[in-house]
């Protein structure tokens, strides 16, 4: 397998596992819609614009998975975990590596395997990102009788290693590198599980982080 064709291999699975992501999102915006809920419709019609804009044929999407785990003992959770939360990002550490590469040459006679050199601007390090959300609970010190209903965060936290190609430019190119600062990444969590046992809820996010362009 040419070094092209592994490239596209792993571009069709990222897209194959994005596709159930976004069925998620699409599933999560109708019961916004339908519940009236128009804050959460404006923050999922921004993330599924967002996944539409990395359509590019580097697809530079990160994906991670986080877990968090609810004491319910009692009932102690009412809320239910949500289906969709944005993601705070810290991309400080992130770097932009630059290194030539052998890519297939398109021809009007076929395609030349490995032909070309360019260079692949590739995105690496640490991504680390935080994921809160907040949910009704009985959390109340006994007030009320033990009745009093409070709302309480809930976090999950982690951190994403990041090796993901941004795009390929000329040898020539010199500025390629984009700035992963100012809101350039752009991360969001979707629940793709939800398990209630015993006295314990489990709650288990996609962590997804959209990689700007080069420059």
């Amino acid at each position: 397998m040419t070094n092209n064709n592994k490239r596209v291999a792993l571009q069709a699975d990222k897209k194959e596992q994005l596709n159930a992501v976004l069925e998620s999102l699409k599933e999560a915006m109708l019961e916004a819609n339908e519940s009236g809920d128009a804050e959460l419709s404006a923050a999922l019609q921004e993330t599924l614009d967002q996944v539409a804009n990395q359509a590019a044929d580097c697809f530079a999407v990160v994906l991670d998975q986080c877990t968090i785990e609810l004491q319910n003992a009692g009932g102690t959770i009412i809320s239910t975990p949500p289906i969709f939360s944005r993601v705070i990002n810290d991309p400080f550490s992130l770097e932009c590596c630059i290194s030539p590469t052998t890519v297939d040459a398109v021809t009007e006679c076929g395609i030349l395997p490995d032909a070309a050199t360019v260079n692949e601007v590739r995105a690496t390090g640490p991504l680390n990102y935080y994921l809160t959300f907040d949910l009704n609970t009985y959390f109340n010190d006994g007030n009320q009788g033990c009745a009093d209903q409070d709302v309480r965060p809930f976090v999950c936290t982690g951190s994403t290693c990041v090796d993901e190609v941004l795009c390929y430019t000329p040898l020539d190119e010199v500025d390629a590198c984009p700035d992963f600062c100012n809101g350039a990444v752009f991360s969001f969590a979707v629940r793709c599980s939800l398990c209630e046992f015993g006295d314990k809820i489990t709650a288990t996010y996609v962590i997804v982080h959209l990689l700007p362009n080069c420059n």
